[in-house]
C-alpha cells in the first residue's frame, strides 16, 4: 500500500496481521526495495508480522529533488511517523546495510518504538574526519556517475570487493536496474556513510536488545560489528558461516532461525 508521509508517497507492505505476533519492520539497503527480503518473508510468518518498506527514493516510494531530504534527520522522521501511524508499536526493527544505519538512528531517536533491533551488515559510521571527507568525495563522484551513466555504475557497483562473496540474483538486478537514477544519486549525497554522523560514542545509549548479523566472509563488517557489540550492552553477534555481505540472501533459513530465537527471547 502507499501513504503520504511528510509530503512523500511511501510504499510499504504488511505481509501478515496476526494480533498474537509482534511486528517486524524490514529496512533494505542502498538501491534495494522491500522485495529484497522476499526469501525471508515466508520463513518468519510463523512467529511475527513482517512489514517491508521501500525507503525514500527506492522501489515504489517517491524521492525528492533536494538531497537534503534524504538526510538522516529527515528519513528518521519519516520512519518514526510511519510506524506511529500505521503499525502497532513497539516493533522489532531489522535493517540491512543502509537500512541498518537507518534502524540504528531510529532506535537512538525513539527508543520507545523498538522492542528489539536487528542489524545486518551495519555500521555506526566513520570515526576519522579525514576518512569521512574522503568517503563524501567518493560518494559525490559516484552520484555524478549515476546521473551520467547509470548502467555503467550498476556494473561497477556489483563488482565491488564488498560483494565478491555474494551472488547477484536476477531479482536484485531487476530491482537495481529499475531505480530512479536521480533519486539514487540524492540518496548517496544525503545519506551516504560519510554524510551520516558517526554514532560510535552513542552506542551505549541503545537500551533495546540487539542482534548483530554479519557474514563470515565479510571481514570488514564483521570487525565493525565486533566493535558495535562492545558499545551496546545488551547485544549479541552472530557470524554466519560461508556468507558474505548479503546475509539475508546468502543464508535465508539460518537468518530466519536467528530472528526467531531473538524475537522469542525478547518479545514483550
Amino acid at each position: 500500500m502507499s501513504i503520504q508521509i511528510r509530503g512523500i508517497k511511501y510504499h510499504f507492505q504488511i505481509h501478515q496481521d496476526n494480533p498474537a505476533f509482534p511486528v517486524l519492520v524490514f529496512l533494505h539497503g542502498f538501491m534495494g526495495s522491500g522485495r529484497i527480503f522476499d526469501p525471508l518473508i515466508p520463513k518468519v510468518t510463523s512467529f511475527c508480522n513482517p512489514v517491508t518498506i521501500d525507503l525514500l527514493g527506492h522501489g515504489k516510494t517517491e524521492g525528492a529533488e533536494l538531497h537534503y531530504r534524504f538526510s538522516t534527520k529527515e528519513q528518521v522522521a519519516d520512519i518514526v511517523k510511519l510506524i506511529q501511524e500505521q503499525l502497532s508499536s513497539p516493533v522489532f526493527l531489522y535493517g540491512y546495510s543502509m537500512g541498518a544505519r537507518l534502524a540504528l538512528n531510529v532506535t537512538l531517536h525513539r527508543p520507545d518504538l523498538a522492542q528489539g533491533l536487528i542489524l545486518e551488515s551495519g555500521t555506526f559510521g566513520i570515526e576519522v574526519e579525514a576518512e569521512r571527507q574522503a568517503r563524501q568525495a567518493l560518494d559525490a563522484s559516484r552520484a555524478d556517475q549515476i546521473i551520467s551513466n547509470y548502467p555503467e555504475f550498476l556494473n561497477q557497483w556489483s563488482a565491488l570487493d564488498l560483494f565478491r562473496h555474494d551472488s547477484q540474483s536476477m531479482e536484485l538486478t531487476s530491482i537495481q536496474r529499475d531505480q530512479n537514477p536521480f533519486w539514487m544519486a540524492n540518496s548517496l549525497l544525503g545519506f551516504g556513510t560519510g554524510t551520516m554522523p558517526c554514532l560510535k560514542n552513542r552506542l551505549p545509549e541503545i537500551v533495546s536488545p540487539t542482534l548483530l548479523l554479519t557474514g563470515e566472509l565479510d571481514s570488514k563488517f564483521t570487525r565493525i560489528n565486533q566493535a558495535i557489540k562492545k558499545g551496546i550492552e545488551h547485544s549479541e553477534l552472530a557470524i554466519i558461516p560461508k556468507s558474505g555481505h548479503r546475509v539475508h540472501a546468502n543464508a535465508p533459513m539460518e537468518t530466519a532461525n536467528l530472528i526467531h530465537h531473538f524475537i522469542e527471547t525478547h518479545q514483550l
